[in-house]
């Protein structure tokens, strides 16, 4: 279990969601809850690869090699912290 707490990340965009929910097989047509468990959910180390570069690519961002932990990809909002904080320090330092 992550450290997180999940009340800090309840609003978690569709953007992200529609990004991520393609490479979770066994989600379905269940809404994503920031405590979702990614591996159970079916991400595996090669949609974890295949994930990384729709977020890059969507984001327009690189995510530092420090930051794919087991912890980063553990669940839905903790994937989501990791991106959002990436997203706001590309935002600060590139204007």
């Amino acid at each position: 279990m992550s450290d997180i707490d999940t009340d800090t990340y309840t609003a978690i965009p569709s953007r992200f969601l529609e990004t991520l929910k393609p490479h979770l097989p066994y989600a379905g047509g269940d809404a994503l809850t920031a405590a979702d468990d990614l591996a159970a959910l079916g991400l595996d180390s090669m949609g974890v690869v295949r994930l990384l570069v729709d977020l890059e690519e969507n984001y327009e961002l690189d995510l530092p090699d420090e930051l794919l932990t087991e912890e980063t990809f553990s669940t839905v909002g903790s994937l989501w912290t990791t991106v959002a904080g990436l997203v706001a320090a590309e935002r600060i330092g590139g204007e």
